[in-house]
């Protein structure tokens, strides 16, 4: 950082000259580029702005105007201040110049005794080179240390923390929902430096206007472009020292090749993981011993049983690939953060479109309770996602063994695509609960499965859009009570001798017996079909 005109008149070769200001008190805290000796009346073409003219008082010889001349050329080209030694050419300063130091802003110093000017320019090049050379020692000594932290595959805290301590304040890694990812509080409690701490945020943005009384909060983002997912802040500081920002944005840089190799990390373990579960699936391992020792070696806890799991998300026909692709990879980020939430392991792969299949690790006797605490936080995250609005999750029996588990994944998967057409979803199933349903949901698009409900309900399905009864909706419920009149009568509301002469209108519609079990039961799938397609 630059020395002001302030601390330049501090100097001891200047101090000796017995300093003087005569004019523009106000901005001695201008920063001094360099220091320039002249006695020129014009310097137009020899400054580039910042410097501090030393002068024993030649070019104030004039009248007033000259003098007047002379200071605004220096202001015009931005001077940092005059230094003027008195006794060579002048014994005091004229009368002018002080009123035109305070009417340009310009600061002009008198110095009462002769000065080395050599020794001023020493002392201040001597600083300034000083300042510059801390400065790349500074950039250097941060680069090593965020290097060597990249290195070390530090994680996100590590590097939150030692950006801290680099910079001797607090610091916040925080998502752009201003959720606190990562930090670390220096020259606070943590509770001080978190409390409400998304509302605070959002109050010191800088594209908040900083509504809160005092300086808007140090900030920089983190990622690249649009793909920009947190920002590093550091909260309660005024406008930031140029150092404290270097070493923000070199943290946030250190953060963003974190946040790189472990999504590459994620993807390979992911990819090894799914070519793990396949070998099982398709009997490519037959040897519990070598299935264990692969998934201890990708990070699964052995455990007394492995249950299959399959989530399934409905795939409709003008769904792009790259959009499905995507689904899929929220879909099975999602299962994995609810794996995790539930404190068991698993191994996943995306077995097709749509489907997400999984063995879980899990107790002998807890097995349906960690597959229910999966799928619940499952449920809440999806909740709100547009492309699995609608999900269903199968299982099967849960072994002892990774070879044996695998064989139940095609049963998993089978009863997850039955749940999509169960009259419920967002749920687990098992095998128990879709029963005839579940056959009739892998049979739906079979043309002969078709012709059967059409031929045992098409009469009926004509006579309600021709008449505008309900007589198929009251079928069902029929149907669903096991044939119960009374039971119809109280779920429709309808009075009995009403529901009596409903009720054989559709035998008399489709020629059969509602008193036949035979018939209930080939109504009863003729439905499954239709609410199935």
């Amino acid at each position: 950082m630059q020395p002001t005109v302030r601390e330049v008149l501090q100097l001891s070769a200047l101090a000796r000259g017995r300093p003087a200001v005569v004019g523009g008190h106000a901005h001695l805290d201008r920063p001094v580029r360099w220091v320039h000796v002249s006695d020129l009346t014009d310097l137009t073409d020899l400054l580039e702005g910042g410097e501090l003219v030393l002068t024993t008082g030649a070019p104030l010889t004039g009248d007033a105007r000259a003098v007047e001349a002379y200071l605004g050329m220096l202001a015009e080209q931005d001077v940092a201040g005059l230094v003027v030694e008195l006794g060579t050419f002048l014994d005091a300063a004229p009368d002018c110049l002080a009123p035109l130091a305070r009417s340009l802003a310009f600061p002009v110093v008198t110095l009462a005794a002769r000065t080395r000017f050599i020794e001023v320019t020493q002392q201040v090049h001597r600083l300034i080179v000083a300042e510059q050379y801390e400065e790349v020692e500074f950039a250097r000594t941060t680069h090593e240390v965020f290097t060597s932290l990249n290195l070390a595959r530090a994680s996100t805290t590590d590097i939150v923390t030692k950006a801290a301590q680099t910079l001797g304040a607090s610091l916040v890694l925080e998502d752009l929902s201003r959720h606190v990812l990562a930090y670390c509080a220096l020259d606070t409690s943590t509770a001080g430096l978190l409390h409400q701490w998304a509302e605070r945020s959002r109050l010191h943005s800088p594209a908040a206007g900083a509504r809160e009384p005092g300086p808007s909060w140090t900030a920089v983002p983190v990622g690249v472009g649009s793909e920009e997912w947190g920002r590093l802040v550091m909260p309660g500081h005024g406008p930031a020292h140029p150092r404290a920002r270097a070493v923000l944005e070199r943290a946030a840089q250190s953060l963003q090749l974190h946040r790189m190799i472990q999504q590459e990390r994620e993807a390979l373990v992911v990819q090894a993981l799914g070519g793990l579960l396949d070998d099982l699936v398709h009997g490519r391992i037959s040897e519990e011993t070598e299935a264990l020792a692969r998934a201890t070696s990708l990070g699964l806890r052995p455990n007394s049983a492995y249950a299959p799991l399959c989530v399934r998300v409905p795939r409709t026909a003008d769904t792009g690939v790259l959009a499905q692709g995507e689904t899929d990879r929220r879909l099975l980020a999602s299962l994995r953060q609810a794996v995790a939430a539930a404190g068991a392991g698993a191994i996943f792969a995306v077995r097709r479109e749509g489907t997400v299949s999984a063995l879980v690790s899990c107790p002998a006797t807890g097995a349906d309770r960690v597959l229910r605490a999966i799928c619940s936080g499952l449920a809440e995250r999806l909740a709100g996602k547009a492309e699995a609005e609608t999900w269903a999750a199968g299982t099967a029996a849960a072994s002892a063994g990774l070879v044996t588990a695998a064989r139940g994944i095609a049963e998993a998967e089978h009863v997850a695509e039955v749940g999509l057409a169960m009259p419920e979803t967002n749920r687990l199933y098992r095998s128990t609960d879709v029963r005839l349903r579940g056959l009739v949901a892998l049979l739906r698009e079979d043309h002969r499965v078709q012709r059967f409900a059409q031929t045992e309900l098409g009469a009926l399905l004509d006579h309600d859009v021709r008449t505008g009864d309900s007589l198929l909706d009251l079928l069902r419920t029929h149907l669903d009570g096991g044939g119960s009149k009374t039971r119809t009568a109280r779920l429709t509301g309808l009075s009995r001798p009403t529901l009596y002469s409903r009720l054989h209108a559709v035998e008399r519609i489709l020629g059969v017996s509602l008193d036949d079990p035979a018939s209930r039961t080939s109504l009863h799938t003729a439905l499954m079909i239709i609410d199935a397609r």
